[in-house]
């Protein structure tokens, strides 16, 4: 008996080991660690901006507003008659129409030339599934907290439909934020017709 008994405390299932919860509430730790991963996620995820240019101007893109970045090299861009000059035309994006818009044309700017580093930023899903946003160039990611406000008024050179922030980084550059979700419903970014 004494050995039956030795043998159960020394198998590992029963084992206590330092740092780790007891079976019985590992269910509840798996559960909390997961919970805090997700929210880890979260925090990240709303802290995270892709960067981008349009034309020689940096803009920040909440990544949940981001659909998908596509190059815009070896995609046909196929021009709408009586559109207004700023709507770049229709692509045809693995079956999808997607329209293209420069929004740097729709504000009244010189509009974006399309070259070799030219990519297609889609709009989320839930904010206009068959719209793209011409893009100069495509620059990573950056983390809002790592960056200053700098002003909420927004006396810009070039006003872009959506602007939601200004941020300087710690190298002195600055980034105006957009809200696509602003974007996508401002009547003078839906007409496209003349």
């Amino acid at each position: 008996m004494p050995h039956t008994k030795d043998f159960v405390i020394n198998a590992p299932a029963a084992r206590s080991f330092p740092g780790l919860p007891e079976r019985e509430g590992l269910e509840q730790f798996q559960a909390s660690l997961l919970a805090r991963m997700a929210a880890s996620d979260n925090e990240s995820m709303r802290s995270r901006r892709l960067a981008v240019a349009m034309g020689e101007h940096c803009y920040l893109v909440p990544l949940a507003q981001a659909g998908e970045i596509v190059p815009l090299s070896g995609l046909a861009i196929t021009p709408v008659p009586a559109t207004r000059d700023w709507f770049r035309g229709l692509l045809n994006i693995r079956g999808s129409l997607i329209g293209l818009a420069d929004l740097m044309g729709l504000a009244g700017a010189v509009p974006q030339e399309i070259g070799r580093s030219s990519h297609v930023l889609l709009l989320a899903h839930g904010l206009a599934p068959q719209c793209g946003l011409l893009v100069s160039r495509v620059l990573g990611l950056r983390d809002i907290t790592e960056m200053t406000q700098i002003s909420k008024n927004y006396d810009v050179e070039i006003p872009l439909l959506g602007l939601a922030g200004r941020y300087k980084d710690s190298g002195g550059q600055q980034w105006d934020e957009l809200d696509l979700s602003l974007l996508s419903h401002d009547s003078r970014f839906l007409q496209i017709g003349r």
